[in-house]
């Protein structure tokens, strides 16, 4: 399957469930690689207000990103319309996405689409409650997705 971009990207969307491990890490990594490209994230069952886990931080942090005065959001209508592409963490969420939002089918993916091999259209597993090598593998790959979504949008 080929996706191509055709408008210029300006806010790329994150979503995982409570908006505190997964998407927000996303979130403070991709504001290292395509600075120029406004992000937020938002969780389907977040709470709104709550801060990144403290190993969400940690593991962003080690790998040059920041977290700094982060606090989760709860998806919203408002948060789909507004950005031009959306990745979720999971074929569920992209599932939740797709049934509350049908006219979003078009910019969102799993987070995982682009990447090649074994990985490609897998899930990413929530870390929440494990210790920071479990934080740090998801980390990575999160990082891995997120390089292959960069080289695809930066592709002319």
């Amino acid at each position: 399957m080929l996706f191509f971009f055709v408008k210029p990207v300006s806010h790329i969307l994150f979503v995982c469930t409570g908006n505190i491990c997964r998407s927000p890490m996303a979130e403070g990594l991709w504001r290292t690689m395509l600075p120029g490209v406004s992000v937020a994230s938002a969780g389907v069952s977040a709470v709104a207000g709550s801060p990144a886990s403290a190993h969400a931080v940690a593991a962003v942090r080690a790998a040059g990103g920041d977290l700094d005065g982060f606090h989760s959001q709860p998806l919203t209508a408002a948060l789909v319309e507004k950005a031009d592409y959306i990745f979720t963490m999971t074929h569920g969420h992209l599932d939740i996405i797709l049934t509350f939002f049908p006219e979003a089918a078009d910019k969102t993916f799993l987070l995982t689409e682009f990447l090649s091999g074994p990985e490609k259209r897998s899930d990413i597993a929530d870390p929440i409650g494990q210790g920071p090598d479990v934080y740090n593998k998801c980390r990575d790959s999160i990082h891995a997705a997120l390089t292959s979504i960069s080289q695809f949008l930066k592709k002319p």
